[in-house]
């Protein structure tokens, strides 16, 4: 009789655990709203997590992901503002996906759980599709970094207010960066493209490769693996005039069993006539640093390069087509540096001295270049300053000394800011 009133007491103290979490309430909304973007059969990520077998598969891997933050990636860090389109999971998704690891419940198909929050991304409409002219195999590995010049076909000003990306091997195209090409430099981009025998012309950092660089860079847009595209926010638009070109650069990273694969991506674009707020990229940076004088040392595992100063004039000089004189409006942050990059930051120090931070990424990443568009503008008046701040590691063991350039041995410290006038 005891025996069996121990079974009973054991078995009445598990109907009262509270269910663990199964694959279809509880892990696929997530895995649905912030992973199969990427995670899906010939998708950039290495494996599938469209289904249950896959999740069930990959539940450790997935479990370690989320825990130590690699997934989903956002490498910005704690900062004075807030982001649109963050992909982060909760302390609670976190500890859901690491409890369902240990039993992969598939619970009932039949009740699914409910679909997360969208974080938005894509595009309203496409306008105007421009594809590669010609197709191209990367002939490099693991990484080729290749630009592609597209003519731009409008006869009218336009002002581009949404990308998207179409790459034609989604599983070898590491990222996608868009440079806007002036009229009166139109000529450069092409002349290069025809100095290659092969489909567009080598390059890396920038749209010049080796080149010395001949006219203002100009950044449209960047895509990443997982984004469906990018509106940009509030309304705003980049202006394109007439005869412009646009240069495509494609980071290619080949490391699939099948081999570099034959690739003709294709950009969409959402056009307008006018726009709410007309936009720019303006880069934030020491010209000293383009003249050299950004070294860093071999041996040396915490190098620091910083400006703090108005950089209105500097915007000005490289033609930026606002008018700063009143100030303007921070709408995003794209920040770059190359492989020795550890560390980046931005930072508004406001005449009153009040100091508010818009961008820090902690462990920088090469690989994960994000564009980070603020929920909310933040401006930029006169009297005030932007500190913009790279820290490098160059202590590897087969390090040497190095500066700023367009080369993978070479460096930079860009703050891209999307940027509106009132």
């Amino acid at each position: 009789m005891r025996t069996f009133l121990v079974i009973g007491f054991v078995l009445a103290l598990s109907a009262c655990q509270p269910p663990g979490p199964t694959y279809a309430k509880d892990i696929k909304p997530i895995l649905d709203g912030r992973c199969v973007n990427c995670h899906v059969a010939g998708g950039v990520a290495p494996f599938a997590l469209d289904s249950y077998e896959n999740a069930k598969t990959y539940a450790v891997q997935v479990a370690d992901a989320v825990e130590k933050g690699r997934m989903p990636p956002w490498k910005a860090g704690p900062s004075d503002v807030t982001y649109l389109r963050n992909p982060s999971l909760s302390d609670e998704q976190k500890a859901t996906i690491s409890a369902w690891a240990k039993s992969t419940d598939q619970g009932d198909v039949k009740k699914p759980g409910a679909a997360l929050p969208e974080i938005g991304g894509g595009v309203t409409r496409v306008d105007r599709s421009l594809k590669m002219p010609a197709a191209y195999t990367p002939s490099k590995t693991p990484d080729d970094y290749r630009c592609f010049v597209l003519t731009w076909p409008e006869t009218t000003r336009k002002f581009i207010t949404g990308v998207n990306a179409l790459p034609g091997v989604p599983e070898q195209a590491h990222h996608i960066a868009l440079y806007l090409i002036p009229a009166d430099a139109a000529m450069y981009p092409v002349m290069w493209d025809a100095e290659d025998a092969t489909p567009g012309y080598e390059c890396f950092g920038g749209p010049f490769g080796n080149r010395p660089q001949q006219f203002a860079v100009n950044l449209l847009t960047a895509w990443i693996p997982g984004y469906s595209g990018t509106m940009f926010p509030r309304g705003g638009g980049i202006e394109v005039e007439p005869g412009a070109m646009i240069v495509m650069q494609m980071h290619y990273n080949v490391q699939n069993a099948r081999g570099p694969q034959l690739d003709q991506t294709e950009m969409q674009f959402t056009l307008e006539d006018t726009v709410q707020r007309r936009l720019a990229y303006q880069p934030m940076l020491d010209v000293a640093w383009v003249g050299q004088q950004m070294e860093i040392p071999a041996a040396n595992p915490a190098v620091v390069h910083q400006l703090v100063s108005d950089p209105r004039s500097f915007f000005q000089l490289l033609g930026s087509p606002l008018d700063n004189t009143n100030g303007f409006n921070i709408e995003a942050v794209m920040f770059h540096m190359h492989k020795l990059g550890r560390r980046g930051e931005l930072i508004l120090e406001k005449a009153d001295r009040t100091r508010l931070k818009v961008i820090d990424i902690p462990a920088w990443d090469f690989h994960w270049q994000n564009e980070y568009q603020l929920s909310e503008p933040v401006r930029f008046e006169p009297g005030d300053k932007l500190r913009v701040r790279c820290t490098f590691d160059n202590s590897a063991a087969n390090a040497i000394t190095t500066n700023w350039g367009e080369n993978s041995d070479q460096e930079m410290c860009v703050a891209n800011i999307l940027s509106s006038v009132n």
